[in-house]
């Protein structure tokens, strides 16, 4: 997962693509009935009874969730009592190394629906798939690798071969694992102002087409989409059973300058939900030091709740376990 820095110049370049549409895939993934806009009515997350969750898998497990968390670390001692409290959990099967299929099987026990990290746009020199990526499957601009944020390019939605391994990967490097569904990160890249917008158009095309393709091949798995909430998201929705709003900071609503551009895109996003059905989960690591740390994060929930969001905040990183759920 990538960050996206919160500074106002950012936000103003971002502000200016979410003035764009797109057009929406022609077909939706089948939805859950549960209701997904059932939300908490105070800023705790609560775990549901085992009846609640137990049945539930797939994306009815997204849907049913009422407590959500994220965790890209190793396996520990107290991994599952700690992440065992929550309905729906995130972890990142290669940082659990050799206990990724035990501590999966320990989650799902606790009633846990469990997702599986995986980048489908970014490719990183640690990806054990690096030798996979063919080197022209890269974006190039101006003869080079483009690299959207950090320090890692982007290999383009738009190349048939890079789709199909993303599909096999899906399997290999998350499914195979036992988990239930996958979170999906660095799709956002695709908002980037450095990417010309003939470009982006291309790479929207191919992740319609990428989403298409998973929902085939998988279509008893959920899938979660990262950042997700501007050009990416009318390609998406359609498709996900969840998108993930990262760097969801209350600060932003309560500033001038910034409460707009927040307010604007959390419209967008209720229009799309109006069509299609998906949760939508909010996620905020603090790091900011301050004795008001946990009225903000408290902050962080109740926005969310107003909204009918999911929320999940921690502070320390996301390699570091939250507390335990209550």
């Amino acid at each position: 997962m990538h960050t996206f820095p919160a500074t106002l110049s950012l936000i103003l370049s971002l502000a200016v693509l979410a003035g764009c549409s797109r057009r929406p895939a022609p077909t939706s993934r089948p939805r859950a009935t549960i209701d997904p806009y059932a939300a908490e009515t105070d800023s705790t997350p609560q775990k549901s009874t085992p009846q609640e969750t137990a049945p539930a898998r797939g994306a009815a497990a997204v849907a049913a969730a009422r407590s959500w968390a994220l965790y890209y670390g190793p396996a520990t001692p107290d991994i599952v009592d700690r992440l065992g409290g929550f309905d729906l959990v995130v972890i990142d099967p290669s940082a659990l190394g050799g206990k990724a299929t035990e501590t999966i099987a320990a989650l799902k026990e606790r009633g846990c629906a469990v997702a599986g990290y995986l980048s489908y746009f970014e490719v990183a020199k640690w990806h054990r798939y690096l030798n996979r990526v063919n080197p022209e499957w890269f974006v190039k601009l101006d003869g080079k690798d483009w690299i959207p944020w950090g320090s890692n390019p982007a290999a383009s939605l738009s190349v048939p071969e890079w789709r199909a391994l993303l599909v096999e990967l899906t399997k290999s490097e998350v499914l195979d694992y036992g988990c239930d569904g996958v979170f999906m990160d660095t799709i956002a890249d695709l908002d980037s102002p450095s990417l010309p917008e003939e470009l982006r158009t291309r790479e929207l095309d191919g992740l319609g087409a990428l989403m298409a393709a998973l929902d085939e091949a998988y279509p008893e798995a959920f899938f979660i989409t990262n950042w997700t909430i501007q050009r990416t998201l009318p390609v998406v929705a359609p498709h996900a059973d969840a998108v993930c709003w990262e760097d969801f900071v209350p600060a932003h609503f309560e500033k001038a300058d910034t409460r707009p551009w927040m307010e604007g895109i959390a419209k967008g996003v209720a229009a799309e939900q109006a069509k299609h059905p998906f949760r939508v989960l909010t996620l905020w690591n603090e790091n900011s030091p301050g004795e008001d740390i946990a009225a903000r994060q408290t902050r962080m929930r109740e926005i969310s709740a107003e909204h009918g969001f999911l929320p999940f905040c921690t502070v320390g990183g996301y390699h570091s376990l939250p507390a335990a759920a209550p």
